[in-house]
């Protein structure tokens, strides 16, 4: 998997297949949070690691 460094929230979402909806529903996130998160015009680390989780992506 190739991660663009400009927008790896994206990244991740579209490696796993999941639209923005599908990936709001796993997260608990909004749509929107999740679209802010992906422009960078919202940095939150929490908010992120529901992201990951919701991925399957276990944090060190």
């Amino acid at each position: 998997m190739t991660i663009n460094f400009r927008n790896p929230i994206a990244d991740l979402r579209k490696s796993t297949g999941y639209d923005l909806d599908k990936l709001s529903l796993i997260s608990g996130l909004t749509v929107t949070e999740i679209a802010k998160l992906e422009s960078g015009e919202l940095i939150d680390p929490a908010k992120i690691a529901r992201l990951f989780a919701a991925a399957g992506i276990k944090q060190v």
